[in-house]
């Protein structure tokens, strides 16, 4: 699987576009540079670990206007990429302009879909809510994956120790949005409260509102003012105001 996925990536697509027939840009750009140049200008904003797990795929083509060679010498051929997701489908804006004047002469779109496919930590075996994630509950499997907003780990040792946050079927993505870190406080545990201001250090009795983890920030009630504090967590018997 991993070698099928390996071949599909850029730099085996770079080499295997074919050529083009005699209308739109075939006089002088052809299909295929204008294919490079659209996932060179994409990859360049990409992260460097990410680049090799990126596929390019269904590249669809509007190309009415016509470029001789010899005016070919006379053009720029500019590439602007808006939506820079990384997964989905994409337009790229083809510019032509006189070298000179920098009049333009011409204006196109491809549209083209990312995929990537990243080896990512998942669950080895279904976890249950509020499980410690332990080594062996972990591998590294190639994921298909729509992006990385909710934090996908590339290694299963930042898993490990972790908390489910809820049920997790086997073989799925783990991330910042299923785990966190595992709490050493949780809601209703007495806390001392220390409070560090000018070189001086108060201490007051607390009780926790919320489950934290270490040097997580949660609500504090003063025990005996009644406030509710923002503080972080510093042991399991220890919070600091912020």
């Amino acid at each position: 699987m991993f070698k099928k996925i390996i071949f599909t990536f850029i730099f085996s697509a770079l080499l295997l576009f074919p050529a083009l027939s005699d209308s739109g840009y075939a006089r002088a750009v052809k299909k295929p540079n204008l294919k490079r140049m659209v996932i060179k200008s994409y990859i360049s904003k990409i992260p460097l670990k990410f680049k090799k797990y990126f596929h390019f795929s269904n590249f669809a083509y509007n190309i009415p206007f016509k470029i001789s060679v010899g005016e070919l010498k006379t053009y720029s051929v500019k590439v602007e990429i808006n939506n820079l997701k990384y997964s989905g489908y994409h337009t790229a804006v083809i510019k032509i302009a006189d070298k000179n004047s920098g009049a333009l002469k011409g204006i196109d779109d491809i549209t083209f879909k990312t995929e990537i496919y990243a080896p990512v930590a998942v669950a080895s075996e279904t976890i249950g809510k509020f499980q410690i994630i332990k080594p062996d509950d972990v591998k590294i499997s190639y994921k298909n994956i729509p992006g990385f907003n909710d934090g996908y780990y590339l290694s299963g040792k930042k898993t490990a120790g972790r908390e489910a946050k809820f049920f997790i079927a086997a073989g799925s993505a783990l991330t910042k949005a299923n785990t966190e870190r595992k709490r050493i406080i949780n809601f209703g545990d007495a806390v001392n409260i220390v409070y560090k201001s000018s070189g001086l250090i108060l201490k007051t009795k607390g009780m926790a509102l919320q489950a934290g983890a270490l040097n997580s920030i949660i609500r504090v009630k003063n025990i005996e003012s009644g406030a509710v504090l923002a503080c972080i967590v510093k042991s399991d018997k220890v919070v600091a105001v912020r």
